[in-house]
């Protein structure tokens, strides 16, 4: 998977890079995966302050899948 353009409701919390949770508000946000260990990275700005968190790319997809789920 390369580096994709993500559009988001908001809702999702994420453990950032520095250890600390962080809901990734409505709008937009980048997502991509490390293809040697499938850790998948999203980013995203708020307020002009760059995140970043990482998660295995089985459990982001097994999260996505549970918010459009809840959001149909």
């Amino acid at each position: 998977m390369e580096l994709r353009l993500a559009y988001t409701a908001g809702g999702m919390v994420l453990l950032t890079g520095d250890g600390t949770r962080r809901r990734l508000p409505a709008g937009a946000c980048w997502i991509d995966r490390h293809a040697a260990s499938g850790v998948c990275v999203v980013r995203w700005n708020e307020l002009g302050i760059d995140y970043r968190a990482e998660m295995p790319g089985e459990d982001l997809r097994a999260y996505v899948l549970g918010c459009i789920v809840q959001y149909a």
